[in-house]
């Protein structure tokens, strides 16, 4: 057994078995076609790989647990399984080539063959797989059709969207076909309360929340790919919510940390292990920044952030307090920094990001539940601020957040 190394970020490949003459070189170029990096090597192999023959890729994916991480079994695991895997598959077909890649993932390249009985072989491992006692759940995801070499990265791509598609909560699962992940968005009432639990920095309400909408992805046999949906909105979210806060850079990369782990995370324990410790996070920064406020000030910023949507003034608000418009304003000015318009547009057009992202309401719904009367004014107040109109800006988020990475 051979093992390749490349130096860089959670990237590790281990070369398990070959029944093909090719030097360790080719082996490693045919990796990096897999992977689609570029510049592994200094020198172009290709010449050296059999172009014109067909493949079939299958993707073993291993979801550990934060508690297998931390326990140092994640290697061991996927070493042991991959030696599994590699001798079983190299028994039933020839030429074969067994990739341990990634920190996650074991690759099969099959020369040739057909893919039903390929598919039909990979479907017999499941049991077999069982008796490993692996204690980690693992999905057999089959490439949906024969590719050349030059197309291995595509492949690879192919199976690991596949691989997304198995069901969180099942242990061992094979998945052959490719289907379209449907969007997953907040409904408006979860959206709604996770909002306020945030602005208002009730780590408790939001938890307790969550594990309302993780309880549903489970009766609801949730994928893998719509759980970190899931975490993708819930981060932007939070991202939304902390960016008046104006926090020092250690604070944004603790946040970020935690938001990386969400992403990780394997079990529905670990999500909601994580999103408990990502709530109580933000929560704190929040109240640490409401507790340094002025007192008026903050119950000034308490109506904006909770009555954006009404027909708010100044006027309205100097009445409220017992002060004068004039007094007020610049009272506001001097304690924030900023006066009440802006902060006003800026709370309604960041609220409007949000319902964007996590929600399917229409724009004009979005711009008249945040407070403007008619969609001209709305467009134009959001490009002024974001660059960009809210149809755009949608698309954009959405893409990014959808995209398979």
């Amino acid at each position: 057994m051979r093992m390749f190394m490349r130096k860089g970020p959670s990237h590790s490949y281990r070369k398990l078995g070959s029944n093909l003459p090719q030097s360790a070189l080719s082996r490693l170029e045919c990796l990096n076609r897999l992977r689609n990096i570029n510049g592994v090597l200094g020198a172009d192999w290709s010449n050296r790989l059999p172009a014109n023959r067909s493949c079939h890729v299958v993707l073993f994916h291993f979801r550990f647990s934060k508690e297998a991480c931390a326990n140092d079994e994640q290697p061991y695991i996927l070493h042991s399984v991959a030696e599994f895997l590699h001798n079983r598959i190299s028994e039933r077909f020839n030429d074969t080539d067994t990739f341990q890649i990634e920190t996650d993932c074991v690759v099969t390249v099959l020369y040739g063959g057909i893919r039903e009985k390929i598919a039909s072989f990979m479907h017999t491992l499941q049991p077999l797989l069982k008796r490993q006692n692996i204690r980690c759940p693992v999905t057999i995801a089959v490439g949906t059709q024969s590719v050349r070499y030059h197309d291995l990265g595509a492949a690879y791509q192919e199976v690991r969207q596949m691989a997304m598609q198995a069901n969180l909560t099942e242990d061992i699962q094979f998945i052959d076909k490719l289907q379209a992940a449907p969007p997953m968005l907040l409904n408006p009432k979860h959206e709604q309360a996770l909002g306020s639990f945030m602005q208002s920095g009730n780590a408790e309400g939001a938890i307790q929340l969550m594990s309302q909408i993780i309880d549903l992805f489970v009766k609801n046999g949730a994928s893998v790919q719509v759980y970190r949906h899931l975490a993708d909105l819930i981060a932007s979210k939070v991202w939304i919510n902390l960016e008046p806060l104006h926090l020092k850079a250690e604070s944004v990369d603790k946040a970020y940390s935690i938001i990386r782990q969400v992403r990780e995370c394997a079990t529905v324990q670990d999500y909601l292990d994580t999103f408990t410790e990502l709530f109580e996070c933000v929560a704190a920064f929040i109240n640490e920044t409401q507790e340094r406020q002025d007192p008026i000030a903050a119950l000034i910023m308490d109506i904006l952030n909770t009555r954006y949507s009404q027909d708010l003034s100044l006027a309205y608000l100097a009445q409220l307090l017992n002060m004068s418009p004039a007094y007020l304003s610049v009272y506001i000015k001097e304690k924030t920094g900023a006066n009440f318009s802006d902060h006003l547009n800026e709370i309604r057009i960041r609220k409007a990001k949000e319902l964007l992202i996590v929600t399917g309401m229409s724009i004009h719904d979005i711009g008249v539940h945040v407070g403007y009367e008619n969609i001209t004014s709305f467009n134009r107040m959001f490009k002024k601020q974001i660059g960009m109109p809210p149809g755009e800006f949608r698309k954009q988020q959405i893409s990014h957040i959808h995209k398979v990475k």
